[in-house]
């Protein structure tokens, strides 16, 4: 949404929360495995996405951004306040474990079911997801839609009149960054066993934009690195206490400063006329 197209989405944790409600529910209450019910939550968030995207993508800048916030707003007030579904303000407890299947040639040749219980193979799993995710990340930015993103980004007045559908191509963008929104939601909740609506909060939004302004737009590994850096601070940081969050925000204002397109920014394929010049 906002490395490839440009939206400036303040509302993005709700599609994280829409995807870690709909495991949650589909576990506690029809016992489905994980591994079904990923693409399930990766779906459901892509809907939202879709009817949150809809309405919102007439406007443009600050415009976006502040109703986009609002959405978001209005996704956590329904999850706190629907009992009958969401069991309100106290989550939803009881959520499975993810599971594997392991071939067992003891007594003749069976599948067994194992759930996963130590911390180090949960890592396994969520490195499984990201991977999957650059993959198919990396695959749209090269495509002709990412194409149509990065030109909505740079001028979406300019890529209308070239004839690209921008309606529908930044409502894609909606539904596609939901989707792997979703896949992480599903994980938190199996890793977690339970899910509140104060999980997210608007919070987690600008931590999740801050990773990709900080990063760089646009560019895979420049996320990957937003995200190791903005976990990691705060923690080598600890020793300060009360001033922790000032000494953090002092080092990524200093970085912004210094490095604006990010720390790993996305390489242009092509020069502007006025570069070349």
């Amino acid at each position: 949404m906002v490395g490839l197209a440009g939206l400036l989405d303040l509302g993005y944790i709700a599609f994280y929360g829409v995807g870690a409600y709909t495991y949650a529910l589909m576990s506690v209450h029809f016992q489905l495995s994980f591994w079904l019910c990923l693409p399930i939550a990766g779906l459901f968030a892509a809907i939202a996405g879709c009817i949150i995207g809809y309405p919102t993508l007439r406007m443009r800048g600050d415009y976006l951004a502040i109703v986009t916030l609002g959405f978001g707003e209005i996704v956590r007030l329904i999850l706190n306040n629907w009992m009958e579904l969401t069991n309100g303000p106290n989550g939803i407890l009881g959520i499975k474990r993810p599971g594997l299947y392991w071939p067992d040639f003891a007594n003749g040749f069976s599948i067994e079911h194992l759930w996963v219980k130590k911390l180090w193979l949960y890592y396994y799993i969520i490195l499984g997801i990201t991977i999957f995710t650059i993959v198919a990340v990396y695959r749209l930015n090269y495509s002709r839609i990412g194409r149509a993103w990065e030109a909505i980004r740079e001028d979406e007045t300019a890529a209308e009149l070239m004839g690209v559908n921008t309606f529908l191509l930044k409502l894609l963008a909606y539904a596609s960054g939901a989707t792997f929104a979703g896949f992480a939601g599903a994980f938190f909740s199996a890793r977690m066993r339970f899910v509140s609506p104060e999980s997210f909060t608007f919070l987690e939004s600008a931590m999740v934009l801050a990773m990709v302004v900080l990063g760089g737009m646009g560019s895979i590994p420049g996320v990957i690195l937003g995200c190791i850096v903005l976990v990691a601070l705060p923690e080598a940081f600890r020793e300060f206490e009360l001033y922790r969050m000032l000494v953090f925000g002092a080092v990524m204002t200093g970085m912004m400063l210094v490095r604006p397109k990010g720390l790993w920014p996305a390489a242009r394929l092509g020069k502007r006329s006025e570069e070349s010049e």
